[in-house]
């Protein structure tokens, strides 16, 4: 019973995580937000899922290492290889819940797009320590009601463009901008949800 609880209190906290990363991951006021709340459900998920094994693996080897070298050996691989694997478990659903973020956005920008210039103002980096970095576009643009500004992942501006970055590049101390910043550029943005952006070349 015990054992059925914790695995549907982890699937659930997985869900979650993954639709949160799904639906907000593109946001720039929502994204650091998200990645902690989706860092935090995806670790205490897979915890919940993997508990019933700690619980079995949890007991040492009563003799030493002298002793019985193999059982030392055998706890501790265990234990490592089930943290390794939780963190390839996080590294992926974090991969995945953006990926659905992106097409997200491709869906609702091709339903119920409309076209508008707008201009690069800026551009924002947010840094995690420990849990990761993102770069955004601030782009300024009239949704025909008032001038409102959204962010646009640089690295799903990539995606559009098969992965080729040809207005700018990061280094470590920052973005270097060739010719882009305060210029001009089309867009298409879903008129549902203004914060899906695209950049049209």
């Amino acid at each position: 019973m015990k054992k059925n609880l914790n695995i549907s209190i982890g699937i659930i906290l997985l869900v979650i995580g993954l639709i949160l990363k799904s639906l907000f991951n593109h946001n720039l006021e929502y994204w650091e937000l998200i990645k902690y709340c989706s860092l935090f459900l995806f670790v205490f998920g897979l915890s919940s899922l993997l508990f019933p094994l700690w619980e079995k693996w949890k007991r040492k080897p009563i003799k030493t290492f002298k002793q019985k070298p193999t059982n030392w050996i055998l706890f501790y691989s265990k234990n490592i290889f089930s943290l390794g694997f939780m963190l390839l478990m996080i590294i992926g659903l974090e991969k995945s819940g953006k990926y659905l973020n992106y097409n997200l956005r491709n869906y609702y920008i091709n339903s119920d797009s409309k076209m508008a210039t707008g201009i690069i103002i800026d551009f924002v980096r947010i840094d995690l320590p420990k849990a990761g970095e993102e770069d955004f576009y601030l782009i300024q643009f009239n949704n025909g009601q008032k001038l409102i500004n959204k962010g646009l992942l640089i690295e799903y501006s990539d995606w559009d463009n098969n992965n080729q970055r040809k207005n700018f590049k990061i280094k470590d101390n920052g973005i270097v901008v060739n010719k882009i910043k305060g210029g001009k550029i089309n867009i298409m943005y879903s008129e549902k949800f203004p914060s899906f952006i695209k950049i049209i070349e």
